[in-house]
């Protein structure tokens, strides 16, 4: 399950419920992404989980509708994950910043972010397994090299794994998601480019890579594409490349998505290796520049790096 679409689901739902919605109360993802800051995507995909849960019910042409009045949604576990990745939000933004040293105890971040210490135990584990944090000698974490650094290991490794994933004999394209996100790819790509629409695409991006290693069949392969978008949203949190970048990147997606529709695996594995290695080399490219303006040293203490647009 998409952590994102769990999250907003249940945020949704609470929503509905502490405005008093009534049955038959349609739901209009405009209103919706204005309300919670998010682009269609995880909307669509936070609605097609109350509709699994039949809190709503889809509607043809007419998207989708209150089923019941909704309960008081309690704490449930979907709340601690809401809380952890606020959490891992906040410590990356803090970090990029220049605002929390390399070296941190678990009290730091109890104190900082004013959370449990259960809590700031599982963001600090999911850190660590990320390769973003090693426990010192004694007490306390120490952040794990710089973000440049992290950002081309990271893209090396996707440029194994992504490609060959498309080649899985289990790999088994998702038509209805693929449908989806070629229209909403389409939809931001002929649009007037305005604010908010980088982070839109951020999201669109993740979902893109995120449910291609969910197609593939492979547990393992999926968790690592998982843990490689976990890592990048960690590093980079600004999106500010030129409009046309991110239209090539759109492009770029439409293609593999069209190959991988007609059939073509090997086609398409060759897209994405073409894909991520031109986004490699333009996010090399950038953080040279970033290096050189700010007399060298450590990313994380001068300009927080760029979200790529791969």
């Amino acid at each position: 399950m998409n952590r994102l679409h769990s999250e907003l689901a249940h945020r949704i739902r609470r929503h509905l419920a502490e405005s008093g919605a009534v049955a038959g109360e349609r739901l209009v993802e405009e209103e919706l992404c204005r309300r919670f800051a998010v682009s269609r995507t995880p909307v669509r995909g936070a609605l097609n989980l109350l509709a699994q849960e039949g809190v709503v019910i889809p509607r043809a042409g007419r998207g989708f509708v209150l089923a019941a009045p909704v309960k008081a949604a309690p704490d449930t576990p979907d709340d601690e994950d809401a809380d952890e990745a606020r959490l891992f939000e906040a410590i990356g933004q803090a970090r990029q910043a220049g605002e929390l040293p390399d070296h941190v105890s678990q009290q730091e971040i109890l104190r900082r972010f004013g959370v449990r210490a259960p809590l700031a135990a599982r963001v600090l584990a999911r850190l660590s397994g990320l390769g973003l944090l090693e426990r010192r000698a004694g007490h306390g974490w120490s952040f794990a090299g710089e973000s440049g650094r992290a950002l081309q290991e990271s893209y090396a490794f996707r440029r194994a794994l992504e490609p060959a994933l498309l080649l899985l004999p289990t790999f088994r394209l998702d038509r209805a998601w693929a449908g989806k996100s070629r229209a909403a790819h389409l939809a931001l790509r002929r649009k007037p480019w305005g604010e908010g629409d980088a982070d839109a695409f951020h999201e669109l991006n993740a979902d893109f890579h995120e449910q291609l290693g969910r197609c593939c069949g492979n547990r393992h392969m999926q968790r690592a594409v998982e843990n490689q978008i976990d890592l990048r949203r960690f590093l980079s949190r600004r999106w500010n490349y030129p409009v046309e970048q991110i239209h090539s990147a759109i492009d770029e997606h439409l293609e593999i998505l069209a190959a991988l529709e007609q059939g073509y695996a090997d086609k398409a594995s060759a897209l994405m290796l073409h894909h991520l290695t031109q986004s490699a080399t333009t996010n090399a490219t950038t953080n040279a520049t970033k290096l050189r303006g700010t007399g060298g040293g450590q990313i994380f203490s001068g300009a927080p790096p760029d979200r790529n647009a791969g």
